[in-house]
């Protein structure tokens, strides 16, 4: 167990999160670590963020989401100096080095849990209790604690009692049906493979394959359109033709959306 927070003062903090639940999750997360503190503003866009802190001043530590409805949060840094300590709260570990190159002294995926909340405050007491040069040591050791993802090149398949490799450039898409998961050979050839979608989302490049929905992922290369869709949607068209239906699901539009502008 970690020592308990030993602090002597208010923190204020200001959380940027455009989702209500999430933001709502880390308020009570942050409030069970008993630490006095004080919410002193919740943000939920790029826009709203980068109107408030070039006008204030007022506060401690930043939680941020880094995916926003508008951008994200490296559009605010990049555009506001921003002296602060930050602590991103995301669901992608793809952009950990890139954090580190801010003010950030914690990086912790979601779903966050209690004791990750309680470790960061620490962090960021014990580097308030720091002089420059050690703290610079400790941004350096967090930094080299991080190590660029070795992502999966081919894939081992077999058919008709024959082995074959496939690489991920000669793949269309992956989609599960029926508690199996396939892969799509753009020659149209499907073939069952050893994975769920969960766990290809960690090893495949994100920066290559985005997951639209619960049951497909889809090649940026294989794009060739994409249209509104009723329920504010989107259709995929792709450059191969698949008997597959690829809709983009609601609640994941605006991150397919800064998917395909690169946005990082």
């Amino acid at each position: 167990m970690k020592k308990p927070l030993n602090v002597d003062k208010t923190l204020n903090i200001v959380i940027i999160e455009d989702e209500p639940i999430s933001r709502a999750y880390l308020k009570k997360l942050i409030k069970d670590t008993r630490l006095e503190h004080s919410i002193v503003q919740e943000l939920d866009s790029v826009s709203d963020a980068i109107t408030y802190f070039s006008k204030n001043n007022m506060y401690d530590l930043i939680f941020t989401d880094i995916q926003l409805g508008d951008g994200t949060c490296f559009d605010l840094l990049n555009t506001v100096e921003i002296e602060k300590p930050i602590i991103f709260c995301t669901t992608f570990d793809t952009y950990a080095i890139k954090a580190f190159k801010y003010n950030s002294i914690d990086y912790i995926l979601k779903p966050a849990k209690p004791e990750d909340i309680k470790t960061s405050l620490n962090k960021y007491w014990s580097f308030q209790q720091s002089d420059e040069k050690e703290y610079l040591m400790r941004m350096d050791q967090m930094l080299g604690s991080f190590v660029t993802p070795n992502y999966k090149k081919r894939f081992l398949v077999r058919r008709n009692h024959k082995l074959k490799l496939i690489g991920v450039n000669d793949i269309i898409c992956f989609y599960s049906d029926e508690g199996q998961t396939y892969l799509v050979e753009k020659s149209g050839s499907n073939h069952t493979i050893d994975f769920t979608l969960e766990k290809l989302e960690d090893l495949i490049d994100p920066d290559q394959f985005f997951r639209i929905n619960r049951k497909m992922m889809i090649s940026i290369d294989e794009i060739h359109t994409v249209e509104d869709y009723f329920n504010n949607r989107l259709k995929i068209k792709l450059e191969s033709k698949v008997p597959l239906d690829l809709v983009v699901s609601r609640n994941r539009v605006k991150h397919f959306k800064n998917w395909l502008k690169g946005v990082s």
